[in-house]
């Protein structure tokens, strides 16, 4: 990658837009960034890593990703970043930029009103332009695109392409530890280290399974109780502490045997007592039937016995019954005449409501006639007042329009007054502009005379004696200008003259029309009065809706009235054909309840029992008569099954059956003991088979395993670690490409190599460095070197890393390369040195550029980008000699 063209706007220091055109500076490919501190020098190193990767060159800058838009540039101005770039021969176009605060571009009303300015959030955007004009949009799709486009990620690209300042440096006097995640990061290694701590956490795991399996199968060991019988081999076996598992399983094979044989014996035992208790347990439970035969026995003699005294209770309810039976027959003509009763009395009610309501309508209707009557009257004195409130409305707006005229009257009378004042002013200053102008003619015609042109008054070509015009006397175009004032004046009095008199005109019509109407509503209010005192009463405690409302009521109540009066003759017809039905209805009981037996009807009301009551006699009565017969078939049958038979004795069968339950329990304990024991065995047996094989398997795979975790993380006797091995193949070949410049910086004195063996006993990190000095022929600290000498070797260990990175990220070539060191640490010489190397990389057609302010190196490079910083911002110019 090679950039072309760089477009900063709104970025760090740089408040407007600033463009570097690097075509110019690539005939030599070395140039200078130069500038005062702060000035903005590094910011061009920000803004290309920003455009390709969307992120900033250094690590502080990097934190700081809010800082990117300028605090100098102005509100409207943009923050964005262009970058055009050749790579593999073709050109690309990138445009990034970050996400910033700007004004609104739309203010609402109140904003205008206070002059405030509300923010809104520009949102981070990117877009790549490829040589066929295809455009892809997107922060991700844009990086995705370009890492596609250079094969390097941005930690590549900053390997490769930027040397920040003071980070080689420090890599210098970095204890081997931090060199090591130097070198992990760019090399990427830490799969080396990822593989070492899985095989010491795979190998830690399997540890732990095999700890873990031991572990149960102590446990398993430790929860078995052997037989009385191998009680002593056990306890030699396990007593020690350290067990031998092929013994211990031995051994358990044979107590599985005799359990075996023991369980098969207390089986067959068992089997026979549960065999004698089952019959002792049969012969006990038909004895136990007998007993309970002759237990019924008694039970339903003594059942006998409680319902004979019962019969004449039976009798009194079969009586009671009968009789609550023949009133219900007659139950249906007592209804008949209650319910014509009750109709009856009902309607006799309603008739009585009406005839009240009828009263209540009429002296309503008899309050109301008269207003009734006066209806015509009522409308008309309603007209009447409503023309009148209309009289009274127009007055009031009439002379709301009178005070009005009145002000508006008075104003331009006002303004009429002082503009007539004002053209009497202007007229006056005209009259006295146009005196002076006559009376000073003389001297102004003498200004313009010219010695030796002929005077236009008497043609004389001299003017000894001219005439000296005042100073204070008026041109024509002060004249003209009065004049234009007095007409503009006179034009205002003339028009407010006229307004006024309209205004005067529309006055008097108004005060006519007021005293007009005033007039009618005089003569309106005199004919109100003549009406009667009643009705105006009425009509000034009603309004024309109630009016309405109580006509509307008056004749509907009149219609109401009749037909209440006509139901009301209905209705007492229908009472009479009532009563005639009760009377007949009532003789008609009376005669069913003597032919029922009953001679008085309150007989009839005694007898009379709820349905509820009538069933639940029935069923006692049918209870009874079953329990009756229920009782007689039972004795029968029981008498039947104990004939010549006698009560058992049921204790002498519980006591035998007690004493074969005891045997047989006893015989169940012993065999429950020696089947769990046999249960015990086998699962003790079978799971310490089972985790033996797994143990077996485990134990070869850590073993195998922890050779390699031993191999790879330094428990070695170099005590190397397998990344450790990577990393200094990779540093070695770093130092070598690195010697080939420090030869040429140090005019052969200095030489790099790595450190043989730890020198820190504690650490398995070997990245330490040494240089030779061939002045004193010994290996010596890097940290003893000077400022310069630390500065040169840095730059040769950066420019040797930039080579072996590139070797090793499969031939990607960098075309540009962006150092930023201290080159101001160097002495003329040195940076002669220096110089001449980095003028050996250009001409590998590099493209280098340095940030320095050293004086010697501005001289030795023409080609320069100077940032000029000022209190207002910075600036960039392309310097090309």
């Amino acid at each position: 990658m090679k950039p072309m063209k760089l477009t900063l706007c709104g970025w760090g220091p740089y408040k407007e837009k600033q463009e570097v055109d690097f075509t110019n500076l690539d005939e030599r490919g070395l140039f200078l960034i130069t500038g005062p501190t702060g000035a903005g020098k590094t910011t061009l190193f920000d803004a290309i890593t920003y455009a390709l990767y969307g992120s900033m060159s250094g690590e502080v800058r990097e934190k700081a990703r809010v800082s990117m838009r300028s605090d100098f540039a102005a509100a409207d101005v943009p923050t964005y970043v262009e970058l055009t770039m050749e790579h593999g021969g073709r050109q690309y176009h990138i445009y990034r930029n970050p996400e910033y605060l700007r004004p609104r571009k739309r203010k609402n009303s109140k904003q205008q009103d206070e002059g405030s300015t509300l923010l809104t959030k520009e949102k981070e955007r990117a877009v790549l332009t490829g040589p066929d004009d295809s455009v892809i949009e997107g922060v991700s799709e844009v990086n995705k695109a370009v890492y596609q486009l250079l094969k390097l990620d941005y930690r590549q690209f900053k390997q490769l392409s930027m040397i920040a300042q003071g980070e080689f440096a420090r890599l210098l006097s970095a204890p081997s530890s931090e060199k090591t995640k130097i070198f992990r990061e760019i090399f990427g290694t830490d799969l080396y280290e990822r593989l070492a701590s899985a095989l010491r956490t795979k190998s830690g795991n399997l540890y732990k399974q095999v700890m873990e399996y031991r572990h149960k199968m102590d446990e398993n060991v430790a929860m078995y109780t052997p037989t009385q019988a191998g009680e002593e081999r056990w306890q030699n076996l396990t007593g020690t502490g350290s067990f031998y598992y092929d013994e211990i399983l031995s051994f358990l094979g044979e107590e599985q045997k005799t359990i075996t044989d023991q369980r098969s014996q207390c089986r067959e035992v068992y089997k026979k007592k549960e065999e004698a208790l089952q019959k002792a347990a049969a012969k006990e439970a038909e004895a136990g039937q007998l007993l309970g035969l002759f237990e019924k026995l008694d039970k339903e003699t003594e059942k006998q016995k409680v319902l004979a005294g019962g019969q004449e209770e039976f009798r009194k309810k079969e009586a009671v019954l009968r009789m609550a039976q023949q009133a219900a027959a007659i139950r249906s003509y007592e209804q008949t005449y209650e319910m014509h009763r009750e109709q009856a009395a009902r309607l006799a009610a309603e008739i009585q409501e009406e005839e009240k309501a009828v009263k209540r309508l009429q002296a309503q209707q008899e309050k109301e006639a008269f207003i009734y009557d006066k209806r015509s009257e009522i409308e008309e004195v309603f007209f009447l007042r409503n023309k009148l409130r209309e009289m009274t409305d127009a007055v009031n707006t009439e002379c709301a329009g009178v005070k009005a005229k009145e002000k508006e009257l008075c104003k331009l009378q006002e303004a009429y007054l002082a503009a007539e004042k004002e053209e009497e002013q202007k007229k006056k200053e005209l009259e006295q502009a146009e005196k002076a102008f006559r009376h000073g003619m003389a001297g102004i015609l003498a200004r313009e005379l010219t010695e030796g042109e002929p005077c236009p008054v008497c043609g004389s070509l001299h003017h000894p004696g001219k005439a000296v015009a005042d100073e204070e006397v008026p041109d024509q175009a002060k004249l003209k200008e009065k004049r234009a004032s007095y007409e503009a004046k006179q034009k205002v009095s003339l028009e407010l003259h006229g307004k006024t008199v309209a205004v005067r005109e529309q006055l008097s019509t108004l005060e006519q029309n007021v005293r007009k109407i005033q007039e009618d509503k005089q003569n309106l209010e005199a004919e109100l009065k003549q009406r009667e005192t009643v009705i105006l009463e009425y009509t000034g405690t009603h309004d024309e809706e109630d009016f309405a409302l109580m006509q509307k009521q008056y004749e509907e109540r009149l219609v109401l009235i009749t037909e209440k009066q006509l139901r009301g003759k209905k209705q007492r017809e229908e009472l009479q054909t009532l009563e005639e039905k009760k009377e007949l209805y009532g003789c008609e009981w009376k005669e069913q309840c003597r032919k029922a037996g009953f001679s008085e009807p309150e007989d009839y009301k005694k007898a009379l029992l709820p349905a509820e009551e009538c069933s639940r006699l029935q069923e006692e009565i049918k209870e009874y008569q079953i329990s009756c017969h229920t009782n007689e078939e039972m004795l029968l049958h029981l008498k039947e099954e104990t004939w010549k038979k006698t009560r058992p004795d049921m204790d002498l069968y519980k006591s035998k059956r007690a004493e074969l339950k005891a045997e047989r329990d006893a015989a169940l304990k012993q065999q429950t003991f020696w089947e769990n024991k046999y249960t015990e065995v086998k699962k003790i047996l079978s799971s310490l088979k089972e985790k033996k094989a797994e143990l077996d398997v485990l134990t070869e795979r850590y073993s195998l395993l922890r050779d390699l975790d031993d191999a790879a993380n330094g428990n070695n006797k170099k005590r190397l670690v397998f990344e450790q091995y990577v990393l200094a193949s990779y540093f070695e070949e770093i130092l070598r490409a690195a010697n080939i410049r420090l030869r040429t910086m140090s005019s052969g004195r200095y030489e790099l190599r790595r450190a043989d063996g730890v020198l820190d006993g504690r650490s398995k990190d070997n990245l330490e460095m040494e240089v030779m000095d061939y002045y004193t022929g010994k290996y010596r600290s890097v940290k003893t070197l000077s400022g310069g000498e630390s500065f040169k070797v840095s730059l040769a260990l950066a420019l040797g890393m930039s080579d072996v990175v590139q070797a090793f990220s499969g031939g990607i070539r960098v075309e540009a390369l962006f150092i930023d060191e201290g080159f101001g640490s160097l002495d003329s010489e040195s940076l002669e040195q220096a110089h001449l190397t980095l003028q050996s990389l250009v001409e590998k057609d590099r493209l280098i550029g340095i940030i320095s302010h050293v004086p010697e190196l501005a001289e030795k490079i023409g080609n320069q980008i100077r940032v000029h910083k000022t209190n207002s911002g910075s600036r960039l110019e392309v310097v090309v000699s």
